[in-house]
């Protein structure tokens, strides 16, 4: 057992103007733990704090950006560092079981960051066996990784997995939320769009508070929000949202 404050992970209870009181939830550093990061990747350096974009990037992670701030930025790698340090499945389910805060009754995995290889998706969903009255939920571009478990029935009832469009595996979302309403195991899925016109051509709801993402079944949308670059498209869709009027930021989370 793990009995040492210093290692065990962090978790954040509340939240921000997007998840609710009853919300806990983890992270890890953006980019850094998202291989299936593309048009979103972006990295923070862990020692200057300084903003990294990706070759592929059209949206600067939301997330990202708050590494800037040094108490976010320890926090995220203090966590990452640990799973790094556990290695294996076994090892990852027990450090997140031992830090887990107990009569926790939400649990989003990553606000920031994602599941970096399969022995990290493993332990999280042995995690949910072993907190059966907790609602897990995450967003991810592992597609790869979900799909490896998907189809043996190894995602847990109480785990909520909505895919997020704009990864590197994309091209697997459909098979994915077939084999999933097959099983009866819905998926979700989330697209990021610039402005509520887009979302509402498309016929989608807008997730502004976690709901639709705790369902995990079905699509809906996200609203852009965060720093963007300069000069960037996503910049520009910014601006309009705040000439109009559109709420589309949330308080930060204070990690």
């Amino acid at each position: 057992m793990i009995d040492d404050a210093k290692k065990l992970l962090r978790f954040i209870s509340g939240g921000n103007a997007k998840l609710d009181k009853d919300t806990w939830s983890f992270s890890l550093p953006a980019g850094w733990s998202c291989p299936g990061a593309k048009t979103c990747m972006t990295k923070v350096d862990p020692d200057t704090g300084k903003i990294v974009d990706g070759e592929f990037q059209k949206i600067r992670c939301f997330a990202a950006v708050n590494e800037v701030r040094p108490n976010v930025r320890n926090l995220r790698w203090h966590n990452f560092r640990l799973l790094m340090e556990a290695r294996t499945m076994e090892g990852m389910t027990e450090l997140i079981i031992d830090s887990m805060p107990r009569n926790v009754v939400k649990m989003r995995v990553h606000v920031s960051g994602d599941f970096f290889n399969q022995a990290y998706f493993d332990a999280w969903m042995n995690a949910a066996r072993n907190f059966k009255r907790c609602k897990f939920y995450a967003y991810t571009k592992s597609l790869h990784l979900v799909g490896k478990r998907q189809a043996k029935g190894d995602i847990p009832d109480n785990f909520a997995l909505t895919l997020s469009e704009g990864g590197a595996w994309d091209d697997r979302i459909e098979a994915l939320r077939t084999i999933a309403e097959d099983m009866q195991h819905g998926l979700g899925l989330s697209k990021v769009v610039y402005h509520p016109e887009e979302a509402a051509a498309q016929g989608l709801e807008i997730d502004h508070d976690d709901s639709h993402a705790l369902q995990g079944d079905h699509p809906f949308a996200l609203l852009l929000h965060g720093m963007q670059p300069m000069g960037s498209d996503a910049a520009e869709a910014v601006k309009l949202m705040k000439r109009q009027g559109i709420k589309f930021s949330y308080s930060r989370n204070d990690e």
